[in-house]
């Protein structure tokens, strides 16, 4: 712990105003231009890594051990987050039948906003396979190599 004696008084903590430029440091510029915003927010959107959601439907559905309940509230919160991703590369890009895409998206959606107290095993298998049927959607656009 930090004396209180060795710490300057907040008031004389202030940033230093003297124009001095740091060296390797540049100058703040505006924010991006919305274009630059939107690309870059689509590259953060992305973000999901079609392996790693395999990996984790294999440990929710397969045939593994059974789950701890912490690791039942981690991949509970992973693919609650992982399904509006999910969604939302569905609404934009899946192709094929409206009707079906938007049944699909509309059951993500409900399954997401459920409690989980009563069952948290069921819940996220709940939410494993709504993620496993947006998951079989989008990669049914992509082309085979």
């Amino acid at each position: 712990m930090i004396s209180s004696a060795s710490v300057p008084p907040l008031e004389t903590r202030v940033p230093d105003r003297t124009g001095k430029k740091v060296q390797g440091i540049k100058d703040w510029t505006p924010p991006h231009q919305r274009e630059e915003m939107e690309r870059l927010l689509e590259q953060l959107r992305a973000g999901l890594p079609v392996d790693n959601a395999y990996d984790d439907l294999n440990e929710v559905l397969g045939d593994g051990p059974v789950l701890s309940d912490e690791r039942i509230e981690e991949l509970t919160d992973r693919f609650r987050g992982n399904l509006m991703v999910l969604v939302d590369k569905v609404l934009e890009r899946a192709p094929g039948d409206a009707q079906a895409r938007n049944a699909l998206v509309a059951q993500a959606r409900s399954v997401r906003q459920e409690d989980a107290a009563g069952t948290p095993l069921g819940f996220l298998r709940r939410l494993a396979f709504s993620a496993e049927a947006l998951l079989e959607l989008l990669l049914e656009e992509e082309p085979v190599s």
